[in-house]
């Protein structure tokens, strides 16, 4: 039986997983996407700035906990068939100034979702840390992993497009120019039958992306610096009594994630001059080991061997996630749209979970 074809719109970690597992499935898979791994960091391309690590958010959706899990399995698996892959378990630390009955409800999450987690013991903490916590989990080495899911991708026999896409029908009709004029990432030329359904994983592109003009999708902004610290083996986030957070996420080439803010619905692409001086005074106060090991003694923010500031834009949305599936109706007849984005700061501890969601909607709505 011939293969059917779907169109996967959008490149980032999300879109990227799902078409693996689309093509896993047993679908001609083509990415259809305007920024794609390896391209000049854009700040409307949200992957290519994430820290990225697996810490499970406290919540009670028990449908966000199962993306989760389903994720942290399939990093595990990773690491264990491909000794190349750019995924690290690493121990985690979280400490906090300030015990109360929200560090209490998220220490409690947290033992429950990690194997070997631990309270660490009170000779164990920092001075003026009231309470602390670790256990192994995932690091991401984000841009290696990106260019890392984009050649497993094409290597599998998926085809990707470059292109500025104004609406879902456009593509799906391909009577618009910027559809002629894809640019291939992968040999061959778009496929020339229509697709069987198409998954839109735009992330924020959602808000202003035709057919879709999701009003319930914002940014959340997020600050952090890219620091050269190859001593640093370990995660952390840190609680102040302020209720700042700092947290550090190590990666594998040896440069460190420094975070962070979350400033909801703040467009402003480029970092602040006060904000990273915040977040370099709250991160050498709860972790001084960032600094080079002859310069703690008398640390200084000015010493942090600064190699990035990054800004990105997480695809947050009322309602959480959006995992469902709609439709477009294109001259009589019915093309399913599945919708997979609105993954806020969890975009990489869901990506697999949310793949395998967004391609069982893909199954289900071509059974009909």
């Amino acid at each position: 039986m011939e293969r059917m074809n779907v169109f996967v719109v959008g490149a980032g970690v999300v879109g990227l997983s799902t078409a693996i597992r689309a093509l896993e499935a047993g679908y001609n898979v083509t990415i259809f996407a305007e920024i794609f791994p390896g391209d000049p960091k854009s700040i409307k391309y949200t992957s290519c700035w994430a820290g990225a690590d697996h810490i499970s958010v406290v919540t009670s959706s028990t449908f966000m906990h199962e993306l989760e899990r389903e994720t942290m399995q399939a990093f595990l698996h990773l690491i264990e068939v491909d000794p190349l892959v750019p995924v690290m378990l690493r121990p985690h630390v979280e400490l906090t100034q300030a015990a109360g009955p929200d560090i209490k409800k998220k220490y409690d999450h947290l033992s429950q979702f990690y194997s070997d987690f631990r309270s660490l013991r009170q000779s164990e903490l920092p001075e003026g840390v009231v309470a602390g916590v670790m256990f192994p989990t995932i690091h991401v080495d984000v841009p290696r992993y990106l260019p890392y899911l984009m050649n497993r991708f094409l290597h599998a026999g998926g085809q990707a497009f470059r292109m500025t896409i104004p609406s879902l029908s456009s593509l799906i009709a391909r009577n618009d120019r910027p559809v002629l004029e894809a640019f291939p990432l992968s040999a061959g030329s778009p496929p020339s039958s229509d697709p069987a359904a198409v998954i839109n994983c735009t992330g924020l592109g959602a808000l202003s992306l035709g057919d879709v003009l999701d009003t319930d999708v914002y940014p959340t902004r997020g600050e952090t610096l890219l620091i050269r610290a190859p001593w640093v083996h370990h995660g952390m986030t840190y609680y102040c009594q302020n209720s700042d957070v700092s947290y550090i996420i190590p990666r594998q080439s040896g440069d460190v994630i420094l975070g962070g803010t979350w400033q909801i619905d703040d467009w402003h692409p480029i970092s602040r001059p006060e904000t990273v001086k915040s977040i370099k005074e709250r991160g050498i106060h709860a972790y001084p080991e960032l600094l080079p090991p002859n310069k703690r003694e008398n640390p200084d923010i000015n010493d942090l061997d600064v190699v990035e500031e990054c800004v990105g834009l997480r695809t947050t949305r009322k309602g959480g996630i959006r995992l469902e599936t709609t439709s477009i109706d294109i001259g009589g007849k019915e093309f399913p749209i599945i919708h997979n984005y609105g993954h806020g700061g969890a975009g990489y501890q869901s990506s697999w979970g949310s793949a395998k969601r967004a391609i069982e909607l893909l199954q289900a709505s071509l059974e009909r």
